[in-house]
């Protein structure tokens, strides 16, 4: 038997993959195992807090899609990444490995959490781990941090925040012991549902990969994390709710487990713990939920979008991440594309046979990334072409993520994701070094995007002197709407909002909602937002009110942004 097991191309997921692969080798020793790390979206928009980009599912669905189409066998995961949903072609078959479930104070010179002056500023983009800290100390200054157990160990010690908190099994699977200041006790500080415990995914129907994980699961574990991750769905769970949970097994005949639970308000103020001792997780989990919301843990996780019927316009290849974030926030997203992508590439093939003779590689969009690269050759010349000297720029951090998904980095991603941005950001580097009132004189710039791009990024640069080559790669086209998925759209009751990421699906909405009524009566009857001016602009020009212009033109900010709106007691109109 050979067995592929698929990870996040961390240290720490390839580390907690070789303790997986090191079992599996001890228990079926005449068989074969290999890694095979992938790159997840969780990991290419390191810098974005979690909940405000989809979750922890970001770093799990690539990875869960690379098991679907049998590129992997098994899938190793941080089971507090994982969904507390599971799918049914896909089964978590093993749970092993939590050898501590606390966690840990890393800081500048070793001081402990109640050491840390007043106004410290200390790094977490987890809600639980914000609240906690603001219960302990209300005086913190807490702030969003991303990136590896490494590399916020490091923004620590450069003085970028006083303190971080890790989990600790992260930090003692690296080997970094060392730096810890603290080690948080569970009664002070509860961990996430899950912590330090491994999962292992494969396909429901391989009997293989079924037969190799249950050999290795560890079952005192698996009842103790099902009990803290059944509490953490009656919360309405996900990572952007303020629920921490340890369940550990007790002494003894009968298979008992202690559950202690705590809900918290976001900003530390109230807090409601439960504890509680029982055979069964899932009816220990579900009398604790029960007793935390009859404290009044459902007050403290009110939230403004939780139930909202949310109407996402964006094509389907592009709408998962935004659906995501919008469930993580307690919506009910409902996908009707208003528009899809078409390859238009006819004239770019051309421009691949001499991309020497560009300074700058400029993209404005995912699309145009995915539609230039994937052209027979574009990858392998376009590597050949940096490696003379080309540059690539990027509109934003979703687009520079696309180009690392391909192996490539952008030179230049501009602070406010817009092509003028980047357009301007493009001038101000050249005339840094070059000087004068036209500093791009010469300069080639070929431009692959899409056929109805805005021209205002292509009149700055030409403006600054640059010779831009502005290509079509792709168009966007109106999708038609059956009348069969307005009806069932209609089923689901009425909408509280219409979500817009661009002018052509706002056009391709007035259209659809001229040939049918149901769908103007039921976007009529919505709050509509729209990420960026440009788009607002087209839904206020065919008679549309706007209700939400968000200031970074990005569809992370679009759902903070209508969340605010709900927050102040917006509503349908």
């Amino acid at each position: 038997m050979t067995l592929r097991a698929g990870t996040r191309g961390s240290r720490l997921a390839l580390r907690q993959t070789e303790l997986v692969v090191a079992r599996l080798r001890s228990a079926f020793p005449s068989d074969e195992f290999s890694v095979v790390p992938i790159s997840t979206r969780g990991d290419l928009l390191s810098d974005d807090p979690l909940p405000e980009i989809g979750g922890k599912g970001l770093f799990t669905e690539r990875i869960e899609g690379a098991l679907r189409s049998g590129e992997i066998d098994i899938a190793v995961h941080s089971l507090k990444d994982l969904p507390v949903e599971e799918a049914d072609d896909i089964t978590v078959a093993a749970v092993l490995g939590r050898e501590e479930a606390r966690d840990v104070l890393v800081a500048r010179e070793g001081l402990s959490l109640d050491a840390l002056e007043r106004g410290a500023v200390v790094g977490s983009s987890s809600t639980r781990r914000r609240a906690q800290l603001l219960a302990l100390r209300p005086d913190l200054d807490v702030r969003s941090i991303r990136g590896n157990v490494e590399t916020r160990i490091k923004k620590v010690e450069a003085g970028q925040y006083a303190a971080t908190v890790l989990a600790a099994a992260g930090v003692m699977r690296l080997e970094l012991e060392g730096r810890v200041a603290e080690w948080l006790d569970a009664d002070r500080f509860l961990p996430a549902p899950g912590q330090g415990a491994i999962a292992v995914q494969c396909r429901s129907d391989d009997p293989r990969a079924l037969r190799a994980l249950r050999a290795i699961d560890d079952r005192d574990l698996r009842r103790a994390t099902e009990a803290e991750r059944a509490f953490l769905a009656a919360m309405g769970g996900g990572c952007s709710t303020p629920v921490a949970a340890l369940a550990e097994a007790l002494p003894g005949e009968g298979g008992r487990l202690r559950l202690r639970a705590r809900v918290l308000a976001e900003d530390g103020s109230r807090v409601v713990d439960v504890e509680g001792i029982g055979v069964e997780p899932l009816a220990l989990a579900g009398e604790l939920a029960r007793r935390a919301l009859a404290e009044g843990a459902g007050e403290l996780l009110a939230r403004p979008l939780a139930g909202k019927r949310i109407l996402v316009t964006r094509s389907e290849d592009r709408a998962g991440e935004l659906c995501g974030a919008l469930e993580a926030r307690g919506a009910r997203p409902l996908l009707l594309p208003l528009i899809r992508v078409e390859a238009d590439g006819d004239a770019v093939d051309e421009r691949i046979d001499r991309l020497g003779a560009f300074r700058w590689l400029v993209f404005t969009s995912q699309n145009g990334v995915e539609h230039f690269l994937l052209r027979p050759r574009a990858l392998e010349a376009t590597k050949a072409a940096l490696a003379r000297g080309l540059a690539i720029a990027a509109v934003g951090r979703a687009t520079s993520g696309a180009l690392e998904l391909q192996g490539l980095r952008a030179d230049l991603v501009p602070s406010e994701q817009t092509g003028a941005a980047l357009a301007r950001e493009l001038v101000g580097r050249a005339g840094a070094s070059r000087g004068g009132a036209r500093p791009l004189e010469g300069v080639g710039i070929l431009l692959p995007r899409a056929r109805e791009g805005s021209e205002e990024i292509v009149a700055i640069l030409r403006a600054a002197g640059a010779e831009v080559d502005d290509v079509a790669v792709y168009r966007t086209v109106p999708r038609e709407v059956g009348e069969s998925e307005v009806e069932a759209l209609a089923r689901e009751g009425s909408l509280d909002a219409v979500l817009f990421l661009s002018g052509s699906a706002v056009r391709s909405y007035a259209v659809q909602a001229g040939r049918l009524p149901l769908l103007a009566r039921l976007a009529g009857a919505a709050a509509v937002a729209c990420v960026g001016p440009s788009t607002g602009r087209a839904a206020s020009e065919i008679g549309m009110a706007v209700h939400v212009v968000p200031d970074d033109y990005t569809a992370s900010a679009l759902v903070r942004s209508l969340e605010g709106y709900f927050a102040r007691g917006g509503g349908r109109p």
